[in-house]
Protein backbone atom coordinates (compact mmCIF):
# COMPACT_ATOMS: atom_id res chain seq x y z
CA UNK A 1 0.00 0.00 0.00
CA UNK A 2 1.19 3.54 -0.82
CA UNK A 3 2.59 5.77 1.99
CA UNK A 4 -0.24 7.87 1.40
CA UNK A 5 -3.40 6.98 0.90
CA UNK A 6 -5.90 9.68 -0.77
CA UNK A 7 -9.73 9.44 -0.34
CA UNK A 8 -11.98 11.34 -2.48
CA UNK A 9 -15.05 12.91 -1.13
CA UNK A 10 -17.36 9.99 -0.41
CA UNK A 11 -20.82 10.15 -1.51
CA UNK A 12 -22.13 9.90 2.18
CA UNK A 13 -24.07 6.61 1.06
CA UNK A 14 -23.47 3.48 2.85
CA UNK A 15 -25.06 0.03 1.48
CA UNK A 16 -24.24 -3.17 2.03
CA UNK A 17 -22.95 -5.75 4.32
CA UNK A 18 -19.37 -6.05 6.42
CA UNK A 19 -17.55 -8.60 7.51
CA UNK A 20 -15.77 -7.46 10.70
CA UNK A 21 -12.55 -8.98 12.27
CA UNK A 22 -12.56 -11.43 14.77
CA UNK A 23 -11.62 -9.67 17.93
CA UNK A 24 -8.23 -9.75 18.78
CA UNK A 25 -8.14 -8.86 22.25
CA UNK A 26 -9.87 -11.97 22.76
CA UNK A 27 -7.64 -13.72 20.26
CA UNK A 28 -4.45 -12.95 22.30
CA UNK A 29 -5.82 -14.29 25.62
CA UNK A 30 -7.02 -17.12 24.08
CA UNK A 31 -3.27 -18.48 22.53
CA UNK A 32 -1.80 -18.08 25.94
CA UNK A 33 -4.13 -20.22 27.54
CA UNK A 34 -4.11 -23.14 24.32
CA UNK A 35 -0.25 -22.54 24.65
CA UNK A 36 -0.28 -23.31 28.82
CA UNK A 37 -3.33 -25.56 28.38
CA UNK A 38 -2.98 -28.01 25.90
CA UNK A 39 -6.81 -29.83 25.82
CA UNK A 40 -7.56 -26.50 24.35
CA UNK A 41 -7.83 -25.81 21.21
CA UNK A 42 -8.31 -22.38 19.30
CA UNK A 43 -10.79 -22.68 15.64
CA UNK A 44 -9.17 -19.88 14.27
CA UNK A 45 -6.03 -16.96 14.52
CA UNK A 46 -7.15 -13.57 13.54
CA UNK A 47 -5.78 -11.88 10.42
CA UNK A 48 -4.91 -8.91 13.17
CA UNK A 49 -1.22 -8.21 12.77
CA UNK A 50 -1.05 -8.77 16.80
CA UNK A 51 -2.35 -11.85 16.55
CA UNK A 52 0.19 -12.83 14.01
CA UNK A 53 2.83 -11.66 16.03
CA UNK A 54 1.96 -13.63 18.94
CA UNK A 55 1.02 -16.54 17.51
CA UNK A 56 5.32 -16.58 16.43
CA UNK A 57 6.39 -15.15 19.77
CA UNK A 58 5.00 -18.10 21.74
CA UNK A 59 5.80 -21.08 19.04
CA UNK A 60 9.00 -19.99 17.94
CA UNK A 61 12.26 -22.04 18.89
CA UNK A 62 14.74 -18.40 18.34
CA UNK A 63 15.97 -16.96 20.48
CA UNK A 64 15.61 -13.47 19.87
CA UNK A 65 11.68 -12.48 19.56
CA UNK A 66 10.01 -9.40 17.49
CA UNK A 67 6.85 -9.16 18.65
CA UNK A 68 5.60 -6.08 16.67
CA UNK A 69 3.92 -2.58 17.65
CA UNK A 70 1.34 -4.39 20.02
CA UNK A 71 1.54 -3.88 23.69
CA UNK A 72 -0.92 -7.02 24.80
CA UNK A 73 1.81 -9.08 22.08
CA UNK A 74 4.98 -8.35 24.32
CA UNK A 75 3.19 -8.22 27.81
CA UNK A 76 1.63 -11.97 27.43
CA UNK A 77 4.44 -13.29 25.67
CA UNK A 78 6.74 -12.14 28.94
CA UNK A 79 4.38 -13.48 30.96
CA UNK A 80 4.43 -16.70 29.37
CA UNK A 81 7.92 -17.20 28.84
CA UNK A 82 8.72 -16.48 32.55
CA UNK A 83 6.93 -19.36 33.44
CA UNK A 84 8.62 -21.89 31.13
CA UNK A 85 11.61 -23.34 32.69
CA UNK A 86 14.95 -23.13 31.11
CA UNK A 87 13.53 -20.67 28.11
CA UNK A 88 15.96 -17.89 27.29
CA UNK A 89 14.26 -15.01 24.97
CA UNK A 90 14.93 -11.84 24.19
CA UNK A 91 11.72 -9.80 23.29
CA UNK A 92 11.69 -6.90 21.91
CA UNK A 93 9.61 -4.79 19.50
CA UNK A 94 9.33 -2.05 17.20
CA UNK A 95 10.58 1.56 18.00
CA UNK A 96 7.18 2.82 19.65
CA UNK A 97 6.82 -0.27 21.22
CA UNK A 98 10.19 -0.12 23.24
CA UNK A 99 9.49 3.53 24.07
CA UNK A 100 6.43 1.93 26.22
CA UNK A 101 7.56 1.54 29.77
CA UNK A 102 6.91 -2.28 31.02
CA UNK A 103 8.11 -1.99 34.32
CA UNK A 104 4.94 -2.78 36.14
CA UNK A 105 4.61 -6.65 34.60
CA UNK A 106 8.57 -7.20 34.81
CA UNK A 107 8.46 -6.20 38.92
CA UNK A 108 5.48 -8.35 39.20
CA UNK A 109 6.43 -11.16 37.24
CA UNK A 110 10.29 -10.53 38.92
CA UNK A 111 8.27 -10.68 42.86
CA UNK A 112 6.56 -13.97 42.15
CA UNK A 113 10.18 -15.29 41.21
CA UNK A 114 10.80 -14.79 37.62
CA UNK A 115 14.56 -14.12 36.09
CA UNK A 116 13.96 -10.87 33.62
CA UNK A 117 16.36 -8.35 32.89
CA UNK A 118 16.28 -4.97 30.91
CA UNK A 119 18.59 -5.57 27.62
CA UNK A 120 18.66 -1.58 27.08
CA UNK A 121 17.04 1.44 29.09
CA UNK A 122 15.58 0.23 32.57
CA UNK A 123 11.89 -0.42 32.39
CA UNK A 124 11.69 -0.71 28.68
CA UNK A 125 11.87 -3.31 26.40
CA UNK A 126 13.74 -5.60 24.68
CA UNK A 127 13.71 -7.84 27.83
CA UNK A 128 16.04 -10.90 28.46
CA UNK A 129 13.68 -13.43 30.02
CA UNK A 130 15.56 -16.14 31.65
CA UNK A 131 12.15 -19.19 32.14
CA UNK A 132 11.85 -20.50 35.52
CA UNK A 133 9.74 -22.20 38.05
CA UNK A 134 7.55 -20.47 39.91
CA UNK A 135 5.95 -21.45 42.99
CA UNK A 136 5.24 -17.84 44.31
CA UNK A 137 0.73 -17.59 45.08
CA UNK A 138 0.41 -14.67 46.16
CA UNK A 139 1.16 -10.64 44.89
CA UNK A 140 0.12 -7.37 46.27
CA UNK A 141 0.40 -4.80 43.22
CA UNK A 142 -1.16 -1.54 44.72
CA UNK A 143 -2.38 1.12 41.93
CA UNK A 144 -2.00 -0.48 38.68
CA UNK A 145 -1.60 1.69 35.94
CA UNK A 146 -2.85 -0.73 32.70
CA UNK A 147 -5.12 -3.53 33.21
CA UNK A 148 -3.37 -5.67 30.60
CA UNK A 149 -0.82 -6.44 32.97
CA UNK A 150 -3.31 -7.46 35.68
CA UNK A 151 -4.84 -9.75 32.62
CA UNK A 152 -1.33 -11.43 31.63
CA UNK A 153 -0.95 -12.01 35.38
CA UNK A 154 -4.28 -14.23 35.45
CA UNK A 155 -3.94 -15.72 32.17
CA UNK A 156 -0.49 -17.41 33.66
CA UNK A 157 -2.00 -18.03 37.16
CA UNK A 158 -4.11 -21.71 36.48
CA UNK A 159 -0.48 -22.48 35.71
CA UNK A 160 1.42 -22.02 38.86
CA UNK A 161 1.39 -25.19 41.16
CA UNK A 162 -0.45 -23.14 43.97
CA UNK A 163 -2.44 -21.03 41.97
CA UNK A 164 -2.25 -17.37 41.84
CA UNK A 165 -3.81 -14.76 44.67
CA UNK A 166 -3.71 -11.15 43.70
CA UNK A 167 -4.58 -8.20 45.57
CA UNK A 168 -4.54 -4.33 44.08
CA UNK A 169 -6.23 -0.34 45.57
CA UNK A 170 -7.12 0.12 41.91
CA UNK A 171 -6.67 0.06 38.04
CA UNK A 172 -8.13 1.52 34.80
CA UNK A 173 -10.27 -0.43 32.27
CA UNK A 174 -11.96 -3.07 34.81
CA UNK A 175 -14.42 -3.75 31.65
CA UNK A 176 -11.00 -5.60 30.23
CA UNK A 177 -10.70 -7.69 33.29
CA UNK A 178 -14.21 -8.78 33.31
CA UNK A 179 -13.59 -10.11 30.15
CA UNK A 180 -11.04 -12.15 30.95
CA UNK A 181 -12.59 -13.91 33.80
CA UNK A 182 -15.59 -14.44 32.01
CA UNK A 183 -13.35 -16.28 29.01
CA UNK A 184 -11.80 -18.03 31.59
CA UNK A 185 -14.73 -18.99 33.47
CA UNK A 186 -16.69 -20.47 30.48
CA UNK A 187 -13.43 -22.39 29.30
CA UNK A 188 -14.01 -23.99 33.03
CA UNK A 189 -11.39 -22.24 35.25
CA UNK A 190 -11.97 -21.18 38.79
CA UNK A 191 -11.25 -17.78 39.17
CA UNK A 192 -13.02 -15.30 41.53
CA UNK A 193 -12.50 -11.47 40.53
CA UNK A 194 -13.59 -8.88 43.36
CA UNK A 195 -13.77 -5.19 43.66
CA UNK A 196 -10.03 -5.10 45.00
CA UNK A 197 -8.40 -9.28 44.86
CA UNK A 198 -8.63 -12.12 42.63
CA UNK A 199 -7.90 -15.73 43.31
CA UNK A 200 -6.93 -17.99 40.50
CA UNK A 201 -6.92 -21.70 41.02
CA UNK A 202 -4.67 -24.34 39.90
CA UNK A 203 -5.99 -25.53 36.68
CA UNK A 204 -6.47 -29.60 36.38
CA UNK A 205 -9.16 -30.26 34.18
CA UNK A 206 -8.85 -32.80 30.63
CA UNK A 207 -11.81 -32.31 28.83
CA UNK A 208 -10.96 -31.16 25.26
CA UNK A 209 -12.46 -27.81 24.75
CA UNK A 210 -12.31 -25.55 21.65
CA UNK A 211 -12.34 -21.83 22.08
CA UNK A 212 -14.62 -19.36 19.36
CA UNK A 213 -13.59 -16.09 19.10
CA UNK A 214 -16.15 -13.43 18.55
CA UNK A 215 -16.20 -10.75 15.83
CA UNK A 216 -14.73 -7.25 17.06
CA UNK A 217 -16.95 -4.78 18.66
CA UNK A 218 -14.06 -2.08 18.81
CA UNK A 219 -14.24 -1.77 15.09
CA UNK A 220 -17.73 -1.30 14.62
CA UNK A 221 -17.03 2.09 16.59
CA UNK A 222 -15.63 3.10 12.67
CA UNK A 223 -18.61 2.23 11.07
CA UNK A 224 -21.21 4.01 13.38
CA UNK A 225 -18.51 6.80 12.71
CA UNK A 226 -18.87 6.66 9.11
CA UNK A 227 -22.66 6.05 9.65
CA UNK A 228 -23.06 9.37 11.56
CA UNK A 229 -21.18 11.17 9.23
CA UNK A 230 -23.69 10.14 5.95
CA UNK A 231 -26.49 11.04 4.37
CA UNK A 232 -27.74 7.66 3.87
CA UNK A 233 -26.99 4.16 5.49
CA UNK A 234 -28.16 0.37 5.75
CA UNK A 235 -24.96 -1.57 6.58
CA UNK A 236 -25.70 -5.13 7.65
CA UNK A 237 -22.89 -7.02 10.31
CA UNK A 238 -22.82 -10.61 10.22
CA UNK A 239 -22.15 -12.70 12.94
CA UNK A 240 -22.59 -9.63 15.89
CA UNK A 241 -24.70 -10.33 18.98
CA UNK A 242 -25.82 -8.64 21.84
CA UNK A 243 -24.32 -11.24 24.24
CA UNK A 244 -20.51 -10.81 24.13
CA UNK A 245 -18.10 -10.71 26.40
CA UNK A 246 -16.16 -7.58 25.16
CA UNK A 247 -16.78 -4.17 26.78
CA UNK A 248 -17.41 -2.21 23.76
CA UNK A 249 -20.54 -3.61 23.13
CA UNK A 250 -21.49 0.02 24.31
CA UNK A 251 -20.47 1.53 21.39
CA UNK A 252 -24.22 0.96 20.25
CA UNK A 253 -24.98 3.09 23.34
CA UNK A 254 -22.77 5.96 22.85
CA UNK A 255 -23.54 6.75 18.89
CA UNK A 256 -26.95 6.31 19.41
CA UNK A 257 -27.42 10.30 20.03
CA UNK A 258 -25.50 10.40 16.87
CA UNK A 259 -27.95 8.86 14.64
CA UNK A 260 -26.92 5.58 14.27
CA UNK A 261 -29.91 3.52 14.86
CA UNK A 262 -29.41 -0.23 15.41
CA UNK A 263 -31.41 -3.81 15.17
CA UNK A 264 -30.18 -7.08 16.40
CA UNK A 265 -31.48 -10.23 14.22
CA UNK A 266 -30.38 -13.97 14.07
CA UNK A 267 -27.78 -13.19 11.86
CA UNK A 268 -26.03 -10.30 13.07
CA UNK A 269 -26.89 -6.24 13.26
CA UNK A 270 -27.95 -3.99 10.98
CA UNK A 271 -26.98 0.22 11.28
CA UNK A 272 -29.33 2.59 9.68
CA UNK A 273 -29.30 5.90 9.15
CA UNK A 274 -31.62 8.20 11.36
CA UNK A 275 -31.87 12.49 11.88
CA UNK A 276 -29.39 12.79 14.56
CA UNK A 277 -30.79 13.68 17.88
CA UNK A 278 -30.96 17.19 19.94
CA UNK A 279 -29.22 15.98 23.08
CA UNK A 280 -27.09 19.29 24.13
CA UNK A 281 -24.06 18.29 25.59
CA UNK A 282 -23.16 14.29 25.66
CA UNK A 283 -21.53 13.65 28.63
CA UNK A 284 -19.42 10.28 28.44
CA UNK A 285 -16.72 8.24 30.63
CA UNK A 286 -14.99 5.89 28.71
CA UNK A 287 -12.61 4.76 31.19
CA UNK A 288 -14.00 1.37 30.60
CA UNK A 289 -14.07 1.37 27.26
CA UNK A 290 -11.07 3.71 25.96
CA UNK A 291 -10.70 2.17 22.57
CA UNK A 292 -14.12 3.53 21.25
CA UNK A 293 -12.36 7.75 22.22
CA UNK A 294 -10.95 7.93 18.94
CA UNK A 295 -14.00 7.21 16.57
CA UNK A 296 -16.44 8.68 19.03
CA UNK A 297 -14.81 12.22 19.49
CA UNK A 298 -13.90 12.11 16.09
CA UNK A 299 -18.06 11.91 15.17
CA UNK A 300 -18.67 14.86 17.46
CA UNK A 301 -16.17 17.11 15.90
CA UNK A 302 -17.49 16.36 12.23
CA UNK A 303 -20.90 16.66 13.38
CA UNK A 304 -19.96 19.76 15.85
CA UNK A 305 -21.47 17.95 18.60
CA UNK A 306 -21.28 19.55 21.74
CA UNK A 307 -19.56 16.73 24.76
CA UNK A 308 -17.49 16.05 27.64
CA UNK A 309 -15.94 12.84 27.78
CA UNK A 310 -13.80 11.52 30.80
CA UNK A 311 -12.13 8.36 31.41
CA UNK A 312 -9.18 8.85 28.69
CA UNK A 313 -6.11 8.95 30.82
CA UNK A 314 -5.12 5.82 29.35
CA UNK A 315 -4.68 7.23 25.64
CA UNK A 316 -1.43 8.87 26.00
CA UNK A 317 0.37 5.16 26.44
CA UNK A 318 -1.40 3.35 23.29
CA UNK A 319 0.26 2.91 20.21
CA UNK A 320 0.51 6.53 20.14
CA UNK A 321 -0.52 9.35 22.66
CA UNK A 322 -4.08 9.14 20.85
CA UNK A 323 -5.38 12.24 23.24
CA UNK A 324 -2.56 14.11 21.70
CA UNK A 325 -3.44 12.87 18.53
CA UNK A 326 -7.29 14.11 19.23
CA UNK A 327 -6.00 17.68 20.49
CA UNK A 328 -4.22 18.08 17.18
CA UNK A 329 -7.06 17.13 14.98
CA UNK A 330 -9.33 19.33 16.98
CA UNK A 331 -6.53 21.89 15.94
CA UNK A 332 -6.68 21.35 12.37
CA UNK A 333 -10.16 21.92 11.86
CA UNK A 334 -10.33 24.82 13.98
CA UNK A 335 -12.14 23.52 16.85
CA UNK A 336 -12.00 24.87 20.24
CA UNK A 337 -11.67 22.19 23.18
CA UNK A 338 -10.62 21.97 26.34
CA UNK A 339 -8.31 19.38 27.24
CA UNK A 340 -6.75 17.54 30.67
CA UNK A 341 -4.59 14.51 31.28
CA UNK A 342 -8.23 12.65 31.16
CA UNK A 343 -11.00 14.38 29.50
CA UNK A 344 -11.67 16.28 26.43
CA UNK A 345 -14.28 19.05 25.90
CA UNK A 346 -15.67 20.76 23.76
CA UNK A 347 -18.88 23.67 23.98
CA UNK A 348 -19.07 25.90 21.21
CA UNK A 349 -17.74 25.16 17.52
CA UNK A 350 -17.04 27.47 14.57
CA UNK A 351 -19.52 27.78 11.68
CA UNK A 352 -17.42 25.61 9.28
CA UNK A 353 -15.08 23.26 9.94
CA UNK A 354 -11.14 23.88 8.50
CA UNK A 355 -9.92 21.49 5.34
CA UNK A 356 -7.74 19.34 6.18
CA UNK A 357 -4.02 18.56 4.89
CA UNK A 358 -2.71 15.43 4.96
CA UNK A 359 -3.33 13.51 8.51
CA UNK A 360 -0.99 11.51 9.80
CA UNK A 361 -1.72 7.85 11.44
CA UNK A 362 0.57 8.14 13.94
CA UNK A 363 1.53 4.86 13.64
CA UNK A 364 -1.70 4.10 15.37
CA UNK A 365 -4.33 1.81 13.89
CA UNK A 366 -7.53 3.36 15.60
CA UNK A 367 -6.18 6.98 14.63
CA UNK A 368 -5.88 5.85 10.74
CA UNK A 369 -9.61 4.36 10.60
CA UNK A 370 -11.00 7.18 12.91
CA UNK A 371 -9.87 9.16 9.62
CA UNK A 372 -11.15 7.78 7.05
CA UNK A 373 -15.03 8.64 7.51
CA UNK A 374 -14.49 12.68 7.85
CA UNK A 375 -13.79 11.65 3.67
CA UNK A 376 -17.63 12.60 3.62
CA UNK A 377 -16.88 16.32 4.73
CA UNK A 378 -14.14 16.55 2.35
CA UNK A 379 -11.53 14.88 0.44
CA UNK A 380 -8.84 13.24 2.47
CA UNK A 381 -4.91 11.85 2.93
CA UNK A 382 -3.84 9.69 5.56
CA UNK A 383 0.18 9.08 6.01
CA UNK A 384 1.09 5.06 5.93
CA UNK A 385 -2.52 3.65 6.05
CA UNK A 386 -1.12 0.50 6.02
CA UNK A 387 -0.98 0.35 10.07
CA UNK A 388 -4.70 -0.93 10.40
CA UNK A 389 -3.05 -4.38 9.69
CA UNK A 390 -2.43 -4.12 13.57
CA UNK A 391 -6.29 -4.76 14.04
CA UNK A 392 -8.67 -4.53 11.10
CA UNK A 393 -6.51 -5.63 8.32
CA UNK A 394 -9.05 -5.49 5.43
CA UNK A 395 -10.51 -2.43 6.49
CA UNK A 396 -9.38 -0.23 3.41
CA UNK A 397 -10.89 -2.77 1.46
CA UNK A 398 -14.08 -2.75 3.19
CA UNK A 399 -14.28 0.94 3.37
CA UNK A 400 -13.81 0.29 -1.07
CA UNK A 401 -16.62 -1.15 -1.04
CA UNK A 402 -18.56 1.95 -0.47
CA UNK A 403 -16.72 4.82 -2.26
Amino acid sequence: MDALLKLPKHSGTLKGSVDLPLNKSLANRAQILVALYPHLTLNTIPEAEDSRYLAQALSSDQHDLHVGAGGTTLRFATAYWAIQPHALKVLSGTDSLNSRPIAELVDSLIALGADITYEGKDQYPPLRICGASITCSSLALGTIKSSQFLTALMLIGPALPNGLSLSWESFPSRSYVEMTVAMMKELGFDITLDENSATIAPYTATTPREIALERDWSALAFWCEAVALSTSASLFFPGLQPHSLQGDRKVLDYFEPLGVAHAFTSDGLQLTKKSTLAYGKLVYNLEQCPDLAQALITTCFALRQPFEIFGLSTLANKECNRLQALVDLAGALGIPIKATDHSLACTAYPEKLATLGPRSSREDHRVAMSLAPLSMLMPLSIEHPEVVAKSYPDFWKHWGQFS
